[in-house]
């Protein structure tokens, strides 16, 4: 249990910290004064439909339109695939009304994009009303296991018609317990529907759980031996949460006077997290750049001199980057496109080797992460998915 999570509430943000051997590994932020979207669900209004862009413009009572692509329509009714691959402008018109989720933050000038096929997560499932299908989480690795699940979900599920996923920390858990989370999710279910067949002016109709409760319901586990909190009214709403969903959950709940924030911005300046450059153990470094398209990532060896030829130096600068790269992904919490320049390698195998190094690292990043093989020039391409903002941007309105 080497793991902590810590919590700083201050009178404008909240920050939280999953922290592993004393290093942070990755940070959450949310303002009261920035609107966060991802996860809620609207009452949303047909403004536009663009044929060309096979997509719909969708008003959701917020300023900016939320961008609704055809891959993301689905029916209302509780059959997904029923609609195939018919266009826009058969599926949707100026004008009519949708349940839809927002996914994705609006960046910019862009508005928030959004699906029609909602989920709706708690500690060991998500709900999906729109799909009549179940699927069990990659994270877990024992396929004894992940097949138990599989053949319990339809029995979890019943008659409903309704989708289920098992998340990670479902694995050992029973059918009663899952049978009572998913009781759970149907009646938030019902809730939503209620109100959105009551009144179909667009609107909020859902809010997902604010970023303290929802890490702890993403991130609590075995794992974690500490929960620290600097803020006496959230201790209390973190301490009934870990009641109801913490039966993972072994550790200490601990009361901290002092300001974790204090704590958290000293940590980080000491991982050169906003910095652009961020040094290798063996004297090597890389560079992360941010584009308006992509982040970009160059692989020096600078003053790595302890190897006897170049193709070892440039093999060893590189493997250390890999763990460097992972590592900076998750704290900086950067997504999309991420293409790496390492140094050139003339063996295929040491090419294989660093290729092999970085899918493995990413293959536990808690987000959905996709390693290219090794592209011509010493290229690798990362794909890793846009969740929340990235922590500069976040810190930024912290400090404003």
């Amino acid at each position: 249990m080497n793991r902590e999570i810590w919590i700083a509430q201050s009178q404008d943000d909240t920050q939280v910290a999953l922290v592993e051997a004393g290093k942070v590994l990755e940070v959450f932020v949310e303002h009261q004064a920035v609107q966060n979207l991802r996860g809620n669900i609207y009452v949303g209004k047909v403004s536009r439909v663009v044929p060309a862009l096979q997509s719909a413009f969708v008003d959701i009572g917020i300023d900016k339109t939320a961008f609704l692509h055809v891959t993301e329509v689905v029916s209302e009714s509780n059959h997904a695939g029923e609609l195939g691959q018919q266009p826009i402008q058969k599926l949707l018109r100026e004008g009519q009304s949708v349940l839809l989720q927002v996914t994705r933050e609006g960046v910019g000038q862009k508005g928030p994009r959004a699906t029609m096929n909602i989920t709706l997560a708690s500690r060991y499932l998500v709900l999906m009303p729109r799909k009549d299908q179940f699927s069990v989480s990659k994270k877990i690795s024992d396929e004894r296991e992940s097949e138990r699940l599989r053949d319990l979900l339809p029995q979890v599920s019943g008659s409903s018609g309704l989708g289920l996923i098992a998340r990670t920390v479902a694995e050992g858990k029973s059918l009663e317990t899952l049978a009572q989370e998913f009781d759970a999710l149907v009646e938030q279910w019902d809730e939503i529907e209620s109100a959105y067949l009551q009144d179909r002016t667009p609107r909020k109709i859902h809010e997902d759980l604010p970023v303290a409760l929802r890490t702890l319901r993403d991130l609590l586990d075995h794992r974690v031996g500490v929960v620290r909190v600097d803020d006496p009214k959230v201790r209390l709403d973190v301490a009934a949460f870990i009641d109801q969903f913490g039966v993972d959950f072994c550790g200490e709940l601990r009361d901290v006077e002092s300001s974790i924030s204090r704590e958290l911005e000293s940590s980080l300046a000491v991982e050169t997290v906003h910095d652009k450059r961020v040094n290798l153990p063996s004297g090597g470094y890389i560079v992360i750049e941010k584009t308006e398209a992509m982040t970009t990532i160059d692989v020096n060896s600078g003053g790595n001199l302890g190897q006897k030829d170049l193709s070892a130096t440039a093999l060893q600068t590189n493997l250390e980057a890999t763990v460097a790269i992972s590592r900076h992904l998750r704290l900086r919490n950067i997504g999309g496109l991420t293409v790496v320049d390492f140094i050139d390698m003339a063996s295929d195998q040491d090419q294989s080797k660093v290729a092999r190094k970085m899918q493995e690292l990413c293959a536990s990043d808690r987000l959905h992460c996709q390693v290219s093989e090794m592209l011509p020039f010493g290229l690798l391409a990362i794909s890793r998915s846009r969740v929340g903002l990235p922590l500069d941007i976040a810190m930024d309105v912290a400090e404003d």
